[in-house]
């Protein structure tokens, strides 16, 4: 009997992705395959970007429709971005979600769409297709050798020879990859150069290098102590506050000290008894080499980042105010400075303890523990889990443009010769700042980027402990989403522990992970064997690669494009007595006008969305649509919805706040690590 299947074919949007090449398709189903049919119209442009094409292919009836088999005859800028294509056949329909690229010269089987384990297929040609696409998958994301990620997470490996696959790369974003935003900044920065005094003061002339972009609003505000201590909790590393109720070891401080300082008749010993002190704490910075460098003109380099530490004080008012610090461990050589010595004393220490956050912030709050961290996730999914398997559909909108985004920093921010090396104190010959990521890497687990444990280690949970912490209270919510979330889909298909345990493709996902990617030991078991483990694990990531990203990198140029608040290096060793400093001594101090131009164009690169973001809460929905059952369909409402009400409540918090926390909305959360 012959059937007239009717195909709804729709090509992405993006940029570039119709093509003008010769497309051809073979129908492949449960009773056989029909022959190629050639997908073109008389007098009609096919495959356009956005379009959708409808075309009738007449067969014999293959059953149940199992894949389509698009062939691409090539041409020139022929590769086509498919989107997804709906089947019908009478009552009969089928859906086929692609979201990849059918590159020219090849051929591309798009499976069907029904979310299925592997042990529920009742068709041997279904599980071929499965591991056919595995193993072109494999070829196409190959793991990097075991001694180029020691100390590391693992990586995909990129050469010249393979590079990496089209379907990772930028596409459709309006300013290209954050290297093209990074030469607008400059760009634009350097316009006003010629008007700079030649004598560079970073505390003044950083505002005229702003002129042509934004000016970070806490520009007007940065020397404050409440504004120092505001950003402990809703600034770009707002995951080091801690309490404490006891004086660190080798901090030497009296009551003397803080005379004037702590609430009318309180002591220090009763306000750490009384829970009233924070601590800020880079002593990961301990043992990490600085830049030193001598040029050919025998002239020495150098840049320094403190293992600092600061005390802050909850006031009468509510309020956090840093009360002491001290740039070093050792009591004998490092003073604590508090309010109460001179003026730039006190500045130049808050400046030093930001510059040591700064560094610890890039490299592990930021590059470790979302960017490079989340890789291995990446990759053991791409390898392992064809189109068809629940988590792959789970997951893949969490994973677009991270592997494209990690390679470019490689390249462009941490490789010798990369831009860090021109700019941050522990980059340079002897690369701290990749040992610092080591040593960040060394101390983590997965199970650190659980938001709630985490307040709990630190003592920061209860808003009774620190009242205003919109870090947390943003991140809680959207958490219990995510959870609930994750939980909905993953019990959907595994009604029982046994169920995950016969899943042959996510045991190999497991092996493949902690053979390559992650130790066991970094992950919350040892054994994928509970459902509740791997609702646990892929929560986590989605949290990671959406929420904490988002919180510690869509602030950069908020934080660190008005330099001196937060300067990537000092220029000059960390003062070892007080009363010394000046004026002059500080503007000396901070980066240099080659050093802050390249901090600001980073921070507004890496601050900056693409067009073609899609966001936890996204106008419209969700683009990449991969589950089609009613019932996941429910679930995916209900985490928006909770996504509607953070946001209200987010929105109602920030119209009485002084300085908003907007970062963690859930409409400008995007759904990965896309920069």
């Amino acid at each position: 009997m012959t059937v007239d299947y009717k195909l709804a074919i729709r090509t992405s949007a993006k940029f570039g992705a119709g093509t003008n090449a010769t497309i051809s398709v073979v129908l492949v189903g449960t009773h056989g395959e029909s022959e190629p049919h050639t997908l073109d119209k008389r007098f009609h442009n096919d495959f356009e970007a956005g379009a959708e094409d409808v075309y009738t292919v007449k067969a014999q009836d293959l059953g149940e429709l199992l894949l389509l088999r698009f062939t691409n005859a090539g041409g020139l800028a022929s590769d086509w971005l498919l989107d997804s294509v709906r089947v019908t056949a009478g009552e009969r329909s089928w859906y086929f979600p692609h979201f990849r690229w059918v590159l020219h010269n090849s051929t591309a089987e798009v499976l069907e769409g029904t979310a299925r384990l592997p042990q529920h297929l009742q068709n041997e040609r279904a599980a071929k297709a499965r591991r056919e696409q595995l193993e072109g998958r494999q070829q196409m994301y190959p793991w990097r050798p075991a001694e180029a990620t020691a100390n590391l997470p693992g990586a995909l490996d990129i050469s010249k020879e393979r590079p990496l696959p089209k379907d990772e790369l930028y596409r459709g974003l309006s300013d290209g990859s954050y290297e093209v935003v990074i030469a607008k900044t400059l760009a634009a920065l350097k316009l006003h150069m010629p008007v700079l005094t030649k004598a560079w003061n970073g505390l003044v002339d950083v505002l005229g290098l702003l002129k042509h972009v934004e000016v970070p609003q806490l520009a007007q505000r940065w020397q404050d102590d409440h504004e120092f201590a505001r950003q402990a909790v809703q600034g770009i590393n707002p995951v080091h506050i801690q309490l404490i109720t006891a004086l660190p070891q080798g901090l030497p401080l009296s009551d003397g000290d803080v005379r004037g300082l702590l609430s009318p008749g309180s002591t220090l010993e009763q306000a750490l008894a009384t829970k009233r002190v924070f601590l800020l704490d880079f002593e990961i910075l301990e043992d990490i080499p600085m830049f030193k460098k001598v040029d050919k003109e025998g002239v020495e380099e150098r840049r320094w980042a403190p293992a600092s530490r600061c005390l802050l004080y909850l006031d009468d008012t509510q309020q956090l105010r840093p009360i002491a610090i001290q740039l070093g461990r050792d009591p004998q050589k490092d003073p604590v400075f508090t309010p109460n010595d001179s003026e730039h004393d006190w500045l130049a220490a808050k400046i030093y303890v930001r510059c040591s956050e700064g560094n610890t912030h890039q490299m592990v709050a930021h590059a470790l523990r979302t960017h490079f961290v989340a890789e291995p996730f990446v990759m053991a999914t791409m390898r392992n889990l064809p189109d068809p398997h629940p988590v792959y559909k789970l997951m893949r909108r969490h994973f677009r443009y991270t592997l494209a985004i990690n390679e470019g920093a490689r390249q462009g921010l941490l490789a010798e010769g990369g831009v860090f090396d021109d700019f941050i104190a522990t980059g340079g010959p002897d690369k701290g700042h990749l040992r610092l990521g080591m040593k960040g890497y060394e101390r983590w687990k997965l199970t650190d980027n659980r938001p709630r444990p985490d307040f709990e280690r630190r003592g920061v949970l209860e808003k009774a402990i620190l009242p205003y912490y919109p870090y947390r209270d943003d991140t809680l919510p959207l958490w219990d989403a995510i959870e609930e979330y994750v939980g909905g889909v993953l019990r959907h298909f595994y009604k029982s522990d046994a169920d995950l345990v016969s899943d042959a493709e996510m045991q190999a996902w497991w092996k493949d992970l902690t053979e390559r990617g992650l130790p066991a030991d970094k992950l919350p078991c040892t054994k994928l064997e509970r459902v509740a483990d791997l609702v646990d694990i892929l929560a986590t990531v989605i949290f990671t690669v959406s929420v904490q990203h988002a919180a510690v990198n869509y602030l950069q140029y908020e934080h660190y494009g008005f330099v001196p608040n937060a300067p990537l290096c000092m220029r000059r060793e960390p003062p070892r007595e007080k009363g010394a400093l000046g004026p002059d001594d500080i503007a000396e101090m901070i980066p240099s006008k080659s050093q802050t131009l390249w901090q600001i164009a980073i921070g507004r690169a890496l601050s900056s969305f693409g067009d073609d973001e899609e966001y936890l809460l996204n106008e419209g929905g969700w683009h990449e649509d991969y589950f089609k059952d009613p019932e996941l369909a429910a679930i995916r409402d209900r985490f928006h919805d909770r996504l509607r009400t953070q946001l209200a409540a987010v929105k109602a918090r920030n119209a009485k706040s002084e300085v908003p926390y907007t970062v963690l909305q859930p409409d400008k959360i995007p759904c990965g690590i896309t920069v």
